[in-house]
């Protein structure tokens, strides 16, 4: 019998290849190359994963992800695959970064960690560029990128230092209210919105009261309130979210095709390459969960929900094994963190709330954000500790 490490990456191999065929089929010529390398490193990492005794459970349903991200990239423009294979493959390193510093006493160093995080977004506030509004974006040797996604991963120590430490919230309050003062200066409020929603889970979970929830329900509402009036681009993404059908050929065009692309997609889906991409603005960033759901349809968002999910369930499993309170929170926030964003991402589209500009983790097209995201998968798994018997996932 065939065992399970191996049984996995046989099925995996063989989806990616009936992709890859059909791929192939539809437009003709193809980076072979590309596929196959990302094949390569998921198979080192989660082989390496086991070998040093971690958990490597989750590692394939990222390399899921992060093909079917590199899928829909080759179907809309092979160079934007191209740029994200080359981020995919630092993303590798990140990860093995995020299980060294998992796995070591060194995230328990709470201020230099909150200090990083508003030294990234004061820097990219000073000499950053502006990409679609926000001035988010900052150029180092020729290389763009955004600071705001290593940032967030930066608060989140010091966020479970403080609930676990038992720090004074005087202290708190001025650290998020700086990180969120620079992202408004910035423009950026996706990220704002993303963290205080972290912050305000793991504070009730650290100790849960209805008054504290009523209270972060009155300060969500005022703060959004305030945005609402001194942002420009909110209110566009605000009337837009609220009544697209009165702005078809502005702010509301987006949303609609958005929403035409998965009624369109039905049950199965129109098939890859059957969709109506080129008609949607950013769909290989903000859009690429729409296109997707046109051409695999209903089931496909579906099993892309069961990725999402289980890795939810296997990230809570191993830190439900963890014993200190310091690491099961740091661990959480970090969850948090990944799942919070595909709630935004996914629900700006379906209208559940308004658009936020973020990518989908593991799938759309963003290098900065993929090497975040397998950053933190990292540090969850150094965070589970290594296994006594030296089994696999």
């Amino acid at each position: 019998m065939i065992r399970t490490p191996y049984r996995i990456w046989l099925e995996f191999t063989g989806w990616l290849l009936c992709l890859l065929g059909w791929l192939y089929f539809l437009q003709g010529q193809l980076q072979w190359w590309q596929p196959g390398v990302l094949w390569v490193m998921f198979m080192v990492l989660f082989f390496l994963t086991q070998r040093l005794r971690f958990d490597a459970g989750a590692i394939p349903f990222v390399a899921v992800l992060v093909l079917l991200g590199w899928l829909f990239l080759t179907r809309l423009d092979p160079n934007w695959a191209t740029t994200q294979t080359y981020g995919a493959l630092l993303s590798g390193l990140g990860y093995l970064c995020g299980v060294f510093l998992g796995s070591t006493k060194r995230q328990r160093q709470p201020y230099l960690w909150a200090g990083a995080a508003l030294g990234l977004v004061a820097i990219t506030a000073i000499f950053g560029t502006s990409v679609g509004g926000a001035r988010a974006w900052l150029t180092i040797l020729g290389f763009r990128f955004q600071p705001v996604e290593l940032a967030r991963i930066c608060l989140i120590p010091y966020l479970a230092s403080y609930f676990t430490d038992h720090r004074s919230p005087w202290e708190v309050g001025v650290v998020l209210g700086a990180f969120f003062l620079v992202l408004a200066w910035q423009r950026d409020l996706g990220p704002a919105l993303l963290m205080f929603a972290v912050f305000c889970w793991m504070s009730l979970f650290a100790h849960f009261t209805w008054s504290k929830l009523l209270a972060y329900g009155g300060v969500t509402f005022i703060g959004f309130g305030f945005a609402y009036h001194w942002f420009p681009h909110l209110q566009s993404r605000v009337q837009a979210w609220l009544a697209p059908w009165d702005y078809l050929d502005s702010k509301g065009y987006q949303v609609l095709q958005g929403l035409f692309a998965l009624q369109s997609g039905g049950l199965v889906g129109q098939g890859l390459g059957g969709g109506m991409a080129k008609v949607i603005p950013n769909v290989h960033t903000d859009y690429l969960f729409a296109i997707l759901g046109e051409e695999f349809g209903l089931l496909g968002t579906f099993s892309l929900f069961l990725l999402y999910l289980s890795l939810a369930f296997w990230a809570l499993r191993l830190l439900h094994a963890v014993e200190e309170p310091y690491e099961q929170m740091l661990g959480l926030g970090l969850t948090l963190l990944l799942h919070f964003q595909v709630f935004l991402v996914v629900g700006g589209i379906l209208r559940l709330v308004p658009l936020t500009g973020m990518t989908l983790p593991f799938v759309s097209y963003g290098s900065t954000s993929l090497v975040a995201q397998m950053i933190m998968l990292g540090m969850v798994v150094g965070l589970g500790g290594r296994r006594g018997d030296g089994s696999g996932a």
